[in-house]
């Protein structure tokens, strides 16, 4: 069976109060019911490229860094791919010591999901955000340095690293993951609860290949519901 792992996005006109931006707007260029005969509806939508469940590309971080049209369809299909449960609470960091347990079972993977649990705090925008969790610096040298088939990185929090510290760092744990030349991407924000209990068996995500440095995406895994996994396992 399929199951969505992304967050579907809504239209919204307020602003985000954290990060200053605007949310999802659809702007009717043509409407059924309008007065006007319209035979057909048409509209403009406007996003911004981090909103929701969203995959960052190297050119997020690296002036010289592969664009999203840089990829191929194909490189979004995740045949081998992991799923951690490792809850981690307000500021946390997630170390090499806590992917270290998963060594044979990251051997082969293409894909690691992260699930923390700090996602029940989505709906609490500044302290999802301002106090996220996240990847320590090191955790992601031991992932590039002994599983060199890993090429995505998901996980249910904000970001790949704490926003506050991002902006004070020049994104260093951005770098340390995403390099400017090699087809890597990481899925921020991701849906990853309901993958508790089930045997995964693949990722598929949906994004648009357009010049850009991001973009949201509809993520959907393929699992085996009937396969209850002990916590943490794949």
């Amino acid at each position: 069976m399929y199951i969505e792992i992304s967050y579907r996005l809504r239209e919204s006109k307020e602003a985000d109060e954290v990060l200053s931006l605007p949310g999802v707007s659809i702007k009717w260029r043509s409407k059924f019911g309008d007065g006007k005969g319209k035979s057909n509806q048409t509209s403009i939508i406007e996003i911004f490229s981090h909103h929701g469940t969203h995959i960052d590309a190297p050119s997020h971080v690296h002036e010289d860094g592969l664009l999203m049209s840089d990829f191929n369809a194909s490189d979004f299909v995740l045949d081998k791919p992991v799923f951690i449960v490792c809850p981690k609470g307000d500021g946390e960091k997630i170390t090499a010591q806590d992917l270290e347990p998963f060594r044979d079972e990251l051997e082969d993977a293409d894909c690691l999901l992260f699930y923390t649990g700090f996602s029940k705090y989505r709906n609490d925008r500044r302290r999802y955000v301002e106090n996220s969790p996240s990847f320590s610096e090191d955790s992601l040298e031991y992932l590039l340095s002994n599983f060199p088939k890993m090429r995505c990185l998901g996980m249910d929090i904000f970001s790949i690293e704490n926003i506050p510290e991002g902006r004070k760092s020049g994104w260093s744990v951005h770098k340390s993951y995403l390099k400017a030349r090699e087809k890597r991407f990481a899925i921020e924000d991701m849906k990853l609860e309901p993958l508790i209990g089930k045997k995964l068996n693949r990722v598929i995500s949906i994004p648009l290949l357009l010049d850009n440095e991001a973009c949201p995406a509809t993520v959907v895994a393929e699992v085996n519901d009937n396969c209850a996994e002990s916590e943490g396992g794949k």
